[in-house]
């Protein structure tokens, strides 16, 4: 499904988080979680304040603290404010631990290559929508044209057959993603366990869109701490802020 609008109906209660605790490893969306949204990608901006939390909070989990985001690496490296830490890029597709080592990341597919050429094609036609080139996934996006939303899906499910079964279709909050398939934020979590600063910690994972229900996944099943960030239901999350 699409980003439909909010339904008027008030969203179904969920508790507030408990403490986070020093066991804690702490997972963070990026979009609508940490950043607030903006008419296109580009524009968003870090709020006066945080760059200093995100810093304390690695320092206090022991580095234990991660970026998991549906931007790829290269789009969340050009924050230079946001602090160095372990990074899932892609929706889980690129993954970079915190010393800087890339240990996953799609290798090039040509057909995205023409998946891009008509995906330009297509938006062209939709005044407001627009495309996001993550060179290794395509969004389209239409924020600027919410009466937009099924052409938005017609034309990433066209641009999925163009770039074939390595690709998967992503709805998220006004935004319809081509991305690589094998990977989700949840596998992403579970693969950043792995790192050394994770081990044997209790996962929390914060996050708001539909792209983050994986990963509110994996934290229950590992007995951790899932929240969602916002109004949006149904979710797997167990608490809510």
């Amino acid at each position: 499904m699409v980003a439909l609008p909010a339904s008027p109906k008030p969203a179904p209660a969920l508790p507030p988080p408990p403490l986070l605790t020093a066991d804690a490893a702490l997972f963070l969306d990026l979009d609508g979680t940490l950043l607030d949204f903006a008419a296109q990608p580009h524009h968003v901006v870090v709020a006066d304040g945080l760059p200093e939390i995100l810093r304390l909070l690695h320092g206090a989990l022991g580095g234990a603290l991660a970026i998991i985001s549906g931007r790829s690496l290269a789009q969340i490296d050009q924050f230079d404010a946001l602090p160095v830490m372990a990074t899932a890029g892609l929706h889980g597709a690129q993954i970079r631990t915190a010393d800087g080592l890339i240990v996953s990341a799609p290798s090039h597919a040509p057909s995205l290559d023409a998946a891009r050429r008509a995906a330009v094609e297509h938006v062209a036609a939709i005044p407001g929508m627009l495309i996001e080139d993550k060179l290794d996934a395509i969004a389209v996006h239409f924020r600027g044209a919410p009466h937009a939303a099924d052409d938005a899906l017609a034309i990433g499910q066209k641009l999925l057959d163009i770039a074939g079964t390595g690709f998967t279709l992503q709805h998220g909050n006004h935004v319809v993603e081509v991305r690589p398939r094998g990977s989700d934020k949840g596998s992403a979590l579970e693969r950043l366990l792995r790192e050394r600063a994770f081990l044997g910690r209790t996962p929390w994972m914060l996050g708001d869109d539909f792209t983050d229900e994986a990963a509110f996944t994996v934290a229950n099943r590992l007995a951790g701490t899932s929240v969602i960030v916002g109004p949006r239901r149904p979710t797997d999350a167990r608490y809510a802020l």
